[in-house]
């Protein structure tokens, strides 16, 4: 880090380390300095308020627990935001394309810089990019991502974090001085996602760090409009451009969009995409199959490669006793999680049962529409959203975790019940099941998909095991067998994927 006199402002630049923020002469400028010597832009770190900058990117989101805004990027446009819409989101692709043409003279440019960079490049010395167009929101991918990406850093390994700021910042942010939101050019809500958009950032801030920063690999975490831009870009670049299947899209378009057409385009654009951002990484074998049967990818252009989560947040050491049978959900509350279907199962279950509880942890569309269904029940609990150690707690408080969602490429949530000692109820579809089925001593039960009899009688089993010594026992074993799932383990096999293709 070092110091750069401007006027009265003392501006600290980032010589070694990715970029804070991008500031050209007219920010120089306009804060009331002036700058010696050859000009040159500089990504640096600034007082918030020193460039009369919003704190936060101007987000009128209320602030999301663990993440905290270090640098904000310079004002630009602010692009449109669509309600969603089946032929508004041709809107998307048309500014996204838009975009990539014209910016072609700077992008040819920069293929030549690149050209004779990698011909010097030492082939253990390589970079990766991760982009993610949901990153600035509150999501599995972005919880994943913001776990991986330090500790590989941590590691001494060159990477980077990108994504696109969310339509309520009126500026691009960096947070925790790792995850780059690049400032938006458009977005659309995303249909049946509560908080939760499509999106494609501005290009010419990205090209500017391309320069600055050259990667050799860069994986695309979504099909989304802004993962197309920055794809398209890297392979003209020559970069390696790669894709991690972490959403089952063709069955939330089933589940969520009613056109028929609209679900045939969506299916052709997503085979698209995974057809030419090889291989691809599958974080389970059953969605390997998927990626084969539905997308149409070669069986050799996939590769699995299950996920790792923090364990040391989570711990059975925060439980606490109590006389009731609790059961605990965690994640979106939304249809295509199979939440109406939970709902029905609870309410047959109370019929017959009354010893137990159930809360619901997390926030979505359908959660209003949840509350009100299930405002008679007094054992049913709803926590709202939490991280840290309050949701370690609920996790390790929970004697038996439900999860009916067979919408789940993998399932971090039953990894972080299994640490917490918590045994897990799973669907026989999605990545879940195979969490589960891998464990060498009982760890929970993979029941049939909406089999409301079987799921039934499997709650009132759990009743019945409740403080037994085969129960307690049951716990040690969950909280061994999520060690399978340390982010080391996971990211170092990750790692060596990517030394593998580069």
């Amino acid at each position: 880090m070092e110091r750069v006199q401007c006027g009265e402002l003392t501006i600290k630049v980032d010589l070694a380390e990715e970029a804070s923020v991008l500031v050209g002469r007219r920010a120089f400028l306009g804060s009331g300095g002036t700058f010696e010597g050859k000009y040159r832009n500089y990504y640096l770190t600034l007082p918030m308020n020193s460039l009369n900058k919003p704190l936060n990117g101007g987000d009128t989101r209320p602030p999301i627990k663990g993440r905290a805004v270090t640098s904000v990027f310079r004002p630009m446009k602010q692009g449109p935001h669509y309600p969603a819409g089946n032929v508004r989101s041709t809107k998307l692709l048309i500014r996204m394309f838009w975009q990539l043409f014209a910016n072609i003279p700077a992008i040819l440019k920069l293929r030549r810089i690149y050209a004779k960079q990698k011909a010097n490049r030492k082939e253990e010395d390589f970079s990766v990019i991760f982009y993610s167009d949901n990153l600035d929101e509150i999501n599995g991918i972005a919880n994943s991502l913001r776990s991986v990406v330090p500790y590989l850093k941590s590691k001494g390994k060159k990477v980077q974090l990108w994504g696109s700021a969310f339509h309520t910042r009126t500026n691009g942010v960096v947070e925790d001085s790792f995850a780059v939101l690049f400032p938006r050019a458009v977005s659309m809500e995303q249909l049946g996602y509560a908080d939760s958009e499509l999106a494609a950032p501005y290009l010419v801030p990205i090209l500017k760090m391309l320069r600055r920063y050259p990667a050799d690999i860069m994986e695309l975490e979504t099909p989304s409009p802004g993962a197309w831009l920055v794809g398209i870009t890297g392979k003209i670049l020559g970069i390696k451009v790669i894709s991690h299947y972490r959403t089952d899209v063709p069955s939330y378009t089933r589940s969520l969009v009613k056109e028929a057409w609209m679900r045939r385009y969506v299916l052709w654009l997503i085979r698209i995409f995974y057809q030419n951002t090889g291989p691809v990484i599958c974080p389970c074998e059953a969605y390997r199959k998927i990626l084969e049967t539905e997308i149409k990818v070669k069986p050799q252009h996939i590769r699995v490669l299950p996920r790792g989560i923090p364990l040391e947040n989570f711990s059975p050491t925060y439980r606490n006793t109590s006389e009731l049978v609790r059961f605990l959900y965690v994640g979106r509350i939304s249809s295509e999680k199979d939440i109406p279907f939970l709902e029905i199962l609870w309410k047959e279950f109370c019929k017959e049962n009354q010893n137990a509880e159930l809360t619901f942890v997390g926030g979505g569309w359908y959660l209003d529409t949840l509350k009100e269904n299930m405002k008679e029940y007094s054992n049913v609990h709803f926590a709202g959203v939490k991280a840290g150690k309050e949701l370690a707690e609920h996790y390790a408080n929970a004697d038996f975790f439900l999860f009916p969602s067979a919408t789940d490429t993998f399932g971090n949530v039953i990894v972080e019940s299994l640490a917490s000692g918590t045994p897990a109820l799973v669907t026989d579809k999605g990545g879940p099941q195979d969490i589960i089925n891998s464990a060498k001593e009982k760890c929970g039960w993979v029941l049939p998909f909406r089999d409301l009899e079987i799921w039934k009688t499997q709650l009132k089993q759990c009743c019945e095991i409740f403080k037994t010594p085969e129960y307690e026992q049951m716990r040690n074993f969950c909280a061994e067998h999520s060690k399978n799932y340390t982010l080391e383990k996971m990211t170092n096999a990750q790692w060596e994927f990517y030394k593998s293709i580069f």
